[in-house]
């Protein structure tokens, strides 16, 4: 692996693949000292014969790769490829790029995954060293310790800060940097750390200078907290300072309340947590004690919660809050966005359950993926069963994935559809009928690793209106005067026989009332419900909603005129057991913020069980809320650290803290701390907050 580690740091040039008419030539190396993948900017060609620049490249932390695919797995690569199947341009000759799979490869990284750069290679051997090369120092740099990974990316801000690249920085450049990182410091004090960790003494102009390793210890030494000092002094050797693993372990005990922790798992946490030699020892320095503090298994969050799935799986499907995702294929606006892959592996990731696939005629005689009648790109079935759902839908977690349908097909692309889900899933798909005697859906725990395929399966003569779709279209919005959706009979479309077949455990049906639901809903009938309508069913009769979602899943979807890929606030549909609630995963948002911390009390699995009242197992009326549950909630905020400026505010941070009381809508409340001025860099509040909770 080394010489492979060697060749990539050295670099080779490679194309990069931007689209079916765009290819530039580029030179890339990994930085092995700043772990980072740059390219080095050269001229572009098309195959129609053009030529030009495409400007210089920015470097790509190795912290932010999530992945290395080999082959045509992208957007990009599906489009050029194809279009190279259909002109015969796959191999080209002289100095024109050759489109052969096996020497293509994909980076994915930035925020959430959702950057993507294709590369093709001279050779076969070349692709396989970055494949392979690259994936070797990205898993290493993510299991270097949480400081380590820290202290690259503050060799990345020095290096950009180092304008003049003579390695050194000056108290002044440091304190143009620290600013820039939002560090708010008494001069005075800085000064003095500064001095401090200037071991090497070196002078640049008559002014000391720090190079890159001493900027970072001067940069933690800055980050001391007061706090957390004072906790350690107050457990460890008054003599060693250092802290052994008897200490540890009372420490443990009495300030945290983990009485069950003994002393060989304190000695498991120096190990895991103290970066100098002194673990082997079996102490711990304040450093490792910072650390520990500040990892996620001493989070707020209950740790073996996030990483171990805890609750009973093997209640009915019904039983579950389900993470789902509206519009799966977009990754940004609902009328001209772009359609992707990548929508579906970025969801499957996160642990989505639930994918949504608008499915329309293909003029290649194959269904497609778009957002009808909207001018958004379009993509295949095909390529998002292969790429996407088979590669990734058991990655994040074991437990089923449903795929809901929205048909728009003829019957006859209906049957192509049917057989690439059999050819490409293969026995992932879920294809077992159902008993008409069964009063439940099975089990997460019954269907994992199951595909499950949710989609309408309509009786004779029955008629579908436009609010039955998952989806109504955004078109009709903007069609009608009042941006109101004008709802439209229509006949149902023919449903192939070999469809019907493989919708079993989630049939999409028709919701009237819950008086013809409760009288005439088998268990596997799945409404659908737009935000609108569940609203009113939740004001005007919440006991029948949660009494019915104790059976039936139960699908909540947003409005069509959310074109701009907002989201509904999901909380209210929880509160009387809705299940799905499909979210915009795309958007950044409070909504998407709520599905994350719901569905991580599960180990982010995507199923998490509702809780007792909603599945009837106690006396519960939600509109009756006596203080028979009331619970109240006692938070203490202690402190903060390098809080980040508000874009809108400008350089003066003024931080408080707020916690939200969401649910149920007597429990909306909100508590907030005092406010520290003019202190983003360590504010201390040492303040207890105090909730009262119904539900």
């Amino acid at each position: 692996m080394e010489d492979v580690v060697q060749k990539i740091h050295e670099g080779s040039t490679l194309w990069k693949v931007r689209g079916v008419n765009k290819w530039f030539h580029r030179h890339y190396k990994v930085d092995i000292d700043n772990m980072s993948l740059v390219g080095e900017s050269k001229k572009w060609w098309s195959p129609g014969g053009g030529t030009g620049s495409d400007g210089p490249e920015n470097a790509v932390p190795l912290i932010e790769i999530t992945e290395v695919r080999e082959g045509w797995k992208t957007d990009t690569f599906n489009k050029v490829s194809s279009h190279s199947e259909k002109t015969k341009d796959k191999a080209a000759a002289g100095d024109e790029p050759s489109l052969e799979e096996n020497k293509c490869f994909s980076i994915i990284h930035g925020p959430g995954g959702r950057e993507v750069l294709d590369l093709v290679a001279a050779t076969e051997d070349e692709r396989d060293a970055w494949v392979s090369g690259l994936t070797h120092l990205v898993q290493s740099v993510k299991a270097l310790h949480e400081e380590k990974q820290y202290d690259v990316w503050l060799r990345q801000q020095f290096e950009e800060a180092d304008k003049d690249n003579n390695g050194s920085l000056n108290f002044n450049e440091c304190c143009t940097l620290l600013k820039q990182l939002n560090i708010k410091m008494d001069k005075t004090h800085a000064k003095k750390l500064f001095n401090q960790a200037n071991t090497s003494k070196q002078k640049r102009d008559g002014d000391q200078v720090l190079e890159v390793g001493e900027f970072v210890n001067f940069y933690h030494a800055l980050l001391k907290m007061p706090e957390i000092e004072k906790l350690f002094k107050k457990h460890a050797s008054e003599k060693t300072q250092l802290m052994s693993a008897d200490q540890l372990c009372a420490f443990l005990h009495k300030e945290q309340g983990l009485i069950d922790l003994d002393e060989s798992q304190a000695t498991k946490l120096i190990h895991e947590f103290e970066i100098s030699d002194l673990k082997d020892q079996g102490y711990m320095t304040q450093d490792g004690f910072y650390h520990m503090l500040l990892s996620d298994m001493f989070d707020i969050f209950n740790h073996e919660h996030k990483s171990k799935v805890h609750q009973d799986m093997t209640q009915p499907l019904a039983h579950y809050y389900i993470s789902s995702s509206h519009n799966t294929y977009l990754t940004g606006h609902q009328l001209a966005g772009e359609s992707s892959v990548e929508g579906y592996i970025s969801a499957l990731k996160r642990g989505c359950r639930l994918l949504e696939l608008d499915l329309w005629d293909g003029d290649e005689g194959e269904p497609i993926i778009y957002h009808g009648h909207t001018l958004t790109t379009k993509i295949t079935l095909a390529d998002v069963l292969r790429d996407g759902i088979k590669a990734y839908a058991f990655e994040a977690s074991p437990y089923p994935v449903i795929l809901s349908i929205e048909n728009h097909l003829s019957v006859e692309q209906q049957k192509v559809m049917v057989q690439l889900l059999k050819d490409i899933l293969g026995d992932m798909l879920a294809t077992d009928p159902v008993s008409e005697d069964i009063t439940a859906v099975p089990s997460p725990e019954a269907l994992k690793n199951k595909i499950i395929i949710r989609g309408k399966k309509p009786q004779g003569s029955e008629v579908e209106s436009d609010d039955d779709d998952d989806d109504q279209d955004a078109i009709d919005y903007i069609d009608s005067d009042d941006g109101a959706a004008q709802t439209k009979k229509k006949p149902h479309k023919p449903l192939a026989p070999e469809l019907r077949e493989i919708i079993n455990v989630c049939e999409g049906k028709k919701f009237t009332t819950f008086h013809d639901a409760f009288e005439n809903y088998k268990c596997v009938h799945t409404p659908s419900l737009g935000e609108t309508k569940a609203k009113g069913l939740i004001e005007s009769s919440p006991d029948d909603f949660i009494r019915f979602t104790e059976r039936h899943v139960t699908k909540v979807y947003p409005l069509g005129t959310r074109t701009d890929s907002s989201n509904l606030k999901p909380y209210p549909f929880w509160s009387v057991g809705c299940q799905i609630v499909a979210l915009n995963m795309q958007t950044e948002d409070k909504a998407n913020f709520y599905g994350d911390a719901l569905f991580t009390t599960n180990a982010n699995c995507g199923y998490v069980l509702k809780p007792d009242i909603i599945l009837k197992k106690v006396p519960y009326d939600p509109t009756d809320l006596s203080d028979r549950y009331t619970k109240i909630v006692r938070v203490t905020v202690l402190s903060g650290q390098h809080l980040p400026n508000s874009a809108k505010k400008g350089d003066i941070v003024d931080p408080y803290v707020q916690v939200k009381v969401r649910g149920h809508p007597l429990d909306k409340q909100k508590q907030r701390t005092k406010v520290i001025k003019n202190n983003g860099f360590n504010p201390v509040w040492n303040e207890a907050l105090e909730l009262s909770i119904k539900v």
